[in-house]
């Protein structure tokens, strides 16, 4: 069974083991049946887990769409590092990932789909969204500018 949070600690470990050098771009895509209100939630924890692969601050979100079907980040990072996350929201289909962690030296790809019978993949990752982020994201859906992360993480 598929979940996105294995491959969470997938990433981290190959990261880690400095494989792909120093991470400078990460670009995920979802693609799930959750509700509208859990789409920006479920964003601002991919957001929060990029972050952690970058090893580097969030600075700078930009988002478009609506969580009603598809919305996109533009995720910048202190240190130079970039991001692409977006969620496209199809109840018709199960849960899929796809993945790409580029780093000076190499780089990570991973599709993660639903495995078929059985439980089905999951987008969901264990933590909860750190409010901030979350925050962070909403006020760039409002506004449709990149929004500073000033003193968030």
């Amino acid at each position: 069974m598929p979940h996105l949070a294995d491959l969470h600690g997938t990433v981290k470990a190959a990261i880690a083991s400095k494989r792909i050098g120093t991470p400078v771009f990460v670009r995920c895509c979802l693609l799930g049946a959750e509700k509208p209100e859990e789409v920006v939630p479920r964003l601002a924890q991919l957001a929060t887990a990029v972050r952690d692969w970058l090893g580097q601050p969030l600075d700078r979100v930009y988002a478009v769409g609506a969580p009603e079907s598809h919305v996109a980040l533009t995720l910048e990072f202190r240190d130079g590092a970039t991001a692409l996350v977006s969620f496209a929201r199809d109840a018709s289909a199960g849960a899929r990932v796809e993945l790409m962690v580029l780093g000076n030296r190499g780089a990570i790809y991973h599709d993660l789909a639903d495995a078929g019978p059985g439980e089905p993949a999951t987008t969901a990752l264990p933590d909860p969204p750190e409010k901030a982020v979350q925050t962070l994201i909403e006020q760039a859906l409002r506004t449709g500018k990149p929004e500073p992360a000033g003193a968030r993480p």
